[in-house]
């Protein structure tokens, strides 16, 4: 399914948990590892402050740091599988984007910190700004909060970055947001793939949006008409759920009735939860439930959150 996997790695806790997931994708996949930082400063993790290092001191020490990190992982890939690239840049999210092209990278896995205003390295907000220019899916890891977060079992935090132990990649359930558009088909194929390689079971989840009706209306007729539109989502889904249904998976399906924003969030942001979305990967433009949303639910999920952009189609992994 995926054969190069492009992982942003800075050593923050949001970037060790991204560098779990994909170790795990790798093991599962046999894909190639390639390890990127970007050094902004003279002053970044890999040194302490002085004269900014000359570029093979920068590379050498990146790929010492990344073996540290890989130690920890049971399931590490061989050392001829791993590369890692150590570049200078002001505007990480762009270098990621040309590397991701230049090795004609399958998915790009990332940390972010989930949170707007912080001090923020190449996990941060370089996050949302990759996911709406990448030529490729995009798994995102949001940085849990100290003790745990929405959706967690209260378990120490496993994102301390520590050097004998490795943070958790479990995944437990896929769960897909639906709306019927383009997006969905793509988003779904990568579903069809994914949930046979993790073993575990899909939920397929539409929201009918409940619109606020003045009392003047007729009230009643409305909440007829929405009990349809559930309906017919909910039959719609099954027909979508069959083809991975065929492969042996288990797929159950929700249909909720609200705002689209805080159920999508609420449906799929916890732990051991790997979401699903379709994004127009633009910005600026207008955007359906998977655009604006899927920035949503990556800021605020607790679990892993699979964007797959639109151009995707053309080469989707249900094809090769």
């Amino acid at each position: 399914m995926f054969q190069t996997l492009l992982v942003a790695h800075d050593f923050s806790p949001s970037s060790n948990r991204a560098l779990a997931h994909a170790v795990d994708l790798a093991a599962r996949t046999g894909a190639a590892l390639h390890l990127m930082y970007v050094d902004r400063t003279a002053e970044g993790v890999l040194f302490e402050g002085g004269k900014a290092p000359p570029d093979d001191e920068l590379q050498d020490r990146f790929e010492e740091r990344c073996h540290a990190s890989l130690a920890p992982h049971d399931r590490s890939p061989a050392e001829d599988r791993v590369v890692c690239h150590a570049v200078r840049g002001v505007s990480p999210a762009p270098l990621l984007v040309e590397k991701a092209e230049g090795i004609d990278a399958d998915l790009i896995v990332t940390g972010t910190e989930g949170r707007r205003g912080a001090r923020r390295l190449i996990v941060g907000s370089v996050a949302e700004e990759v996911l709406r220019t990448a030529p490729c899916p995009v798994l995102t890891v949001r940085q849990r909060e100290a003790g745990g977060a929405s959706g967690s079992t209260g378990e120490a935090d496993d994102a301390s970055g520590s050097a004998d132990e490795a943070p958790s990649s479990a995944v437990e359930q896929i769960v897909a947001p639906v709306d019927f558009s383009d997006l969905t088909e793509v988003a779904l194929r990568h579903v069809a793939q994914l949930a046979p390689l993790y073993d575990v079971p899909v939920t397929l989840v539409h929201v009918v949006e409940d619109p606020t009706m003045p009392s003047v209306y007729e009230v009643n007729a409305s909440a007829v008409r929405a009990r349809a539109a559930e309906q017919r989502a909910e039959e719609a889904l099954q027909s979508l759920g069959a083809p991975i249904e065929e492969t042996g998976v288990s797929v159950s399906y929700l249909v909720h009735r609200g705002q689209t924003t805080s159920t999508v969030v609420e449906a799929t942001g916890h732990r051991d939860t790997l979401t699903v979305m379709g994004t127009k990967g633009l910005s600026g433009l207008r955007r359906v439930m998977l655009g604006s949303v899927t920035e949503a639910v990556i800021r605020a999920s607790d679990g892993p959150v699979l964007a797959v952009p639109a151009s995707a189609q053309e080469a989707s992994p249900a094809d090769e």
